[in-house]
């Protein structure tokens, strides 16, 4: 109990304070030791979730760094590297035609990278008839 409820108390006793006067300071007091209990919890999921994200971060660091010193990409790496691909409609006729696809990682999700003007057009030929050019979002 605190020391201001105890001397609330103690007037109320000695009939310094009427009962409606402590009654209301008491109640006053349950509800805000409520909501500092309420606020304690709140502040402890949003440090685990802090040290969740951190511990995501190690992790794709972890994962990005294997990818960067790799040889050959290999099916393992990349189920430790990605979470999973969304792939959208198809846009456009003929040469002209675009497909969204969103690249979801595993520990981080889907990085937007910020479009930055680009100097020269990444394309690459994958099989006769059929390029692939990354366009940033």
């Amino acid at each position: 109990m605190s020391r201001l409820y105890k001397k609330a108390f103690e007037k109320n006793a000695e009939g310094l304070l009427s009962d409606e006067g402590f009654l209301q300071i008491t109640h006053e007091y349950d509800v805000e030791q409520l909501a500092l209990k309420a606020k304690i919890q709140q502040l402890r999921e949003q440090i685990a979730e802090a040290e969740r994200q951190t511990a995501n971060k190690d992790k794709f660091i972890a994962a990005i760094r294997k990818f960067m010193q790799m040889d050959e990409l290999t099916a393992p790496l990349l189920r430790e590297l990605i979470d999973y691909i969304e792939m959208y409609e198809t846009q456009g006729i003929g040469k002209s035609r675009t497909q969204r696809i969103a690249i979801h990682y595993r520990f981080v999700g889907c990085i937007d990278i910020p479009a930055a003007p680009l100097t020269s057009r990444d394309i690459s030929e994958t099989r006769q008839g059929v390029a692939v050019e990354y366009i940033p979002a």
